[in-house]
């Protein structure tokens, strides 16, 4: 190699290299807005990001196959009962589901109506897919729902209808109950509701 190339090739791999370093910033600057707009605002999972003071119920990744168990995880969603139940349908994100946490709802399932009632009622009206669950899987759901809405502080019950129709739902021990459902209703199927075991005797 020339002394003549060995020079031009040194200023062109200068050129290169100090072209390509990221140096520090001597105070904070913006992030173009297109390079925002490709940032991912939610995990490729459905579920949005696990942050924020709401909390949704997904089935917990630790029970047995044969044990429905929830498991709340939290949501950024605040007190809105539409933006929780919303939550809650996307399902777990990425992580969640690396982490084996799922859901009972149907993927395609609709949220139509959401509204506050007296007596500390939240009806929630959803689209028919829900009741093409049947037995443990439809317990699940529904007790997703419940409990979903209930972590708010003004909630109590659920009145769960379906395209805008009463019906029957099932607790957590199969009966069929046609008023609102409370978190109650489904003891053990999450650690805070089960009913304390009984002092031994003195």
């Amino acid at each position: 190699m020339s002394r003549r190339v060995g020079v031009l090739w040194v200023a062109v791999a200068g050129l290169v290299v100090g072209g390509c370093a990221i140096g520090p910033d001597d105070e904070p600057r913006d992030i173009e807005r297109e390079v925002i707009d490709d940032l991912p605002l939610a995990p490729a999972g459905g579920g949005a990001a696990a942050t924020g003071t709401g909390r949704i119920y997904l089935l917990a990744p630790d029970a047995p196959a044969s044990v429905t168990m929830l498991r709340a995880v939290a949501r950024d969603v605040g007190s809105d009962p539409r933006a929780r139940l919303e939550a809650l349908l996307l399902g777990p994100n990425s992580d969640e589901l690396e982490d084996q946490f799922r859901t009972s709802l149907p993927a395609n399932l609709r949220l139509l109506d959401v509204r506050r009632r007296a007596g500390r009622v939240l009806l929630v009206d959803v689209s028919d897919e829900i009741t093409q669950l049947t037995g443990d899987a439809l317990i699940a759901a529904v007790a997703q729902i419940v409990f979903t809405a209930a972590g708010l502080s003004d909630v109590r019950s659920v009145e769960l209808r379906v395209e805008g129709v009463s019906t029957q739902w099932p607790a957590g021990n199969g009966e069929l109950r046609s008023e609102p459902l409370t978190i109650y209703d489904y003891p053990g199927i999450e650690p805070s509701t089960q009913p304390p075991y009984p002092g031994l005797p003195a």
